[in-house]
């Protein structure tokens, strides 16, 4: 799921740009991205603050 929210989905991008809302696709993008590494990192046992570190998926786009 991780793999497929840093695939670039141009349809998506281009049917959010025409309709406004390129900025809140990016930001349900990001809350999704931060709440699996969230629950990824409390399945292997490390402590959230390590995980929320720098945590930015929108500087790969």
């Amino acid at each position: 799921m991780l793999r497929d929210l840093h695939t670039r989905h141009d349809e998506i991008r281009h049917r959010a740009a025409f309709r406004g809302c390129t900025k809140e696709l990016l930001d349900v993008q990001q809350e999704l991205v931060d709440y699996l590494l969230t629950k990824k990192s409390q399945l292997m046992g490390q402590s959230e603050r390590e995980s929320l570190t720098n945590r930015n998926y929108n500087a790969f786009l």
